[in-house]
């Protein structure tokens, strides 16, 4: 995620439907993430799907809970982009 800018605030979105099945404890608004921490996992159908970081940041909103079902595309959470 190169062209990210600093200070941009980013859309972390599901890259399939399904349910959240594990979520990283810490991850609420105000911490901070690396780039490729894990933060969330999603299930369907016995496929798991896990969601990283796309970059270092901070996350500013977390939209989904631990057993949330959730559509394709549909926003898990944001955060703002830092260290670019």
């Amino acid at each position: 995620m190169n062209s990210l800018k600093s200070s941009e605030v980013v859309q972390i979105r599901a890259h399939m439907a399904g349910t959240v099945m594990d979520i990283n404890p810490s991850l609420r608004p105000g911490i901070h993430v690396r780039e490729g921490e894990e933060l969330l996992t999603l299930e369907r159908m016995k496929l798991f799907c896990t969601v990283s970081a796309p970059c270092a940041g901070v996350v500013t909103a977390v939209i989904v809970r631990f057993g949330s079902r959730v559509l394709e595309g549909e926003i898990l959470f944001e955060m703002e982009v830092q260290g670019h």
